[in-house]
């Protein structure tokens, strides 16, 4: 039976993406840095908008099924095991969903190049900034998803517009050429069904930022950009399979779904 212990069997913690991300120390990626660790990155991680332990009991008891049923499945799977591959698969395989038309899988590019005179401080440029929100919004092109995550597209556009070459010696200052490239954003979320969204969402978000500069005294030409991928897909409850299920596996996969969310 699907307990509050399979829910974190299937997640490791409760804290969902919105959490994560809000408690996230944007300032600390530097596009700069060496460091492959100073990135948000997440294993599969959950968001339940309105589904809480009240919530769930209105739901009908096909939605609840499913619930139990796919969180039961999913906590099956070692934890080291749980890929995105594995997740995915996992999901096409249940017999308790099905997918919801084909599912989204698009990149793209966003890049600004300019020139100028040197900024001594490496700041980042206020258009860019603006640019990479609108960019962001278009490639998730999803208002759940994007609620979901409550990522700060303004920091994340500062991160990006941050200008390369900075001064750190007289050499330095006659001339200095820079690239810098990063994984800055790496998560994989579930969406669990609510009373707003009776489905499952699975999707998973990767950014790459990078930077190009190129320096001869005060003049300066910079190449900012970012590389966006983004995979999801939607699975509602296979009505027909859960119907047909044995009365006494079904009652108890109801009874499982209304503490889900209980000790």
């Amino acid at each position: 039976m699907a307990t509050m212990a399979t829910m974190q069997g299937a997640f490791g913690s409760l804290k969902e993406i919105g959490d994560i991300v809000a408690n996230f120390d944007f300032s600390k990626i530097d596009v700069r840095s060496k460091s492959a660790e100073d990135y948000l990155h997440t294993n599969l991680t959950p968001s339940f908008g309105t589904l809480n332990a009240e919530t769930v009991k209105k739901m009908d008891e096909v939605l609840k099924v499913c619930i139990s049923g796919t969180t039961t499945l999913l906590a099956k799977v070692p934890p080291k095991e749980r890929t995105w591959e594995k997740v995915n698969s996992m999901f096409m395989q249940n017999p308790l969903v099905e997918p919801m038309g084909d599912g989204i899988s698009r990149a793209d590019k966003f890049l600004n190049k300019s020139s100028g005179d040197f900024k001594f401080d490496g700041s980042p440029d206020a258009a860019i900034v603006k640019a990479v929100q609108t960019w962001f919004v278009n490639l998730i092109a999803d208002e759940d998803v994007l609620k979901s995550t409550k990522i700060d597209i303004e920091v994340l556009g500062r991160i990006v517009a941050q200008s390369g070459a900075t001064i750190n010696s007289f050499k330095t200052f006659l001339a200095k050429n820079e690239h810098h490239e990063k994984t800055v954003i790496d998560i994989r979320v579930l969406m669990y069904p609510d009373m707003q969204n009776p489905y499952f969402t699975l999707y998973r978000i990767k950014l790459f930022a990078w930077s190009d500069s190129n320096r001869i005294l005060y003049h300066q030409e910079d190449s900012n950009g970012i590389t966006g991928e983004f995979t999801f897909r939607k699975f509602k409850p296979h009505k027909k399979t859960i119907d047909e299920m044995n009365p006494d596996a079904k009652k108890m996969a109801v009874e499982a779904a209304d503490n889900i969310f209980r000790f």
